[in-house]
C-alpha cells in the first residue's frame, strides 16, 4: 500500500487538506502560532503514519491519512490546552471517561 511517489498521492493531500480544514475551522479558540502549530503536526503525522495505519485497519490511503490527521491535530490541541491550563485538561479528561 505504499505510495510510490516521495511527495504523496494528490489524493493523499486532499484527505489532509480537508481533514485540516475541518479541525482549523473547528478550533476557533486557539492563536495562529498554535494553530499552525497544530497544522505542522497534522501534516508530519500523516506523513509518517498514512502507510502503518491504511496497513493496519485495512483501508485506502486517503482514508488513513485523513484519520491520522484528524487524530494527530486533536491529541496536538489537547497538549496545547493542557500546556496553558492543566486544570482545563484535567476536566476535559474526566469527561472523556465518564
Amino acid at each position: 500500500m505504499s505510495d510510490p511517489s516521495p511527495f504523496r498521492s494528490m489524493d493523499f493531500w486532499i484527505a489532509v487538506g480537508v481533514a485540516l480544514i475541518v479541525k482549523v475551522k473547528t478550533s476557533a479558540s486557539l492563536g495562529p502560532a498554535k494553530v499552525i502549530t497544530t497544522i505542522a503536526v497534522a501534516v508530519g503525522a500523516a506523513w509518517i503514519g498514512t502507510d502503518y495505519v491504511a496497513e493496519v485497519i485495512g483501508v485506502p490511503q486517503p482514508v488513513a491519512a485523513a484519520i491520522v490527521t484528524l487524530t494527530a491535530e486533536g491529541v496536538m490541541r489537547w497538549l496545547l490546552i493542557a500546556s496553558e491550563d492543566p486544570r482545563q485538561a484535567l476536566d476535559l479528561w474526566k469527561y472523556w471517561r465518564k
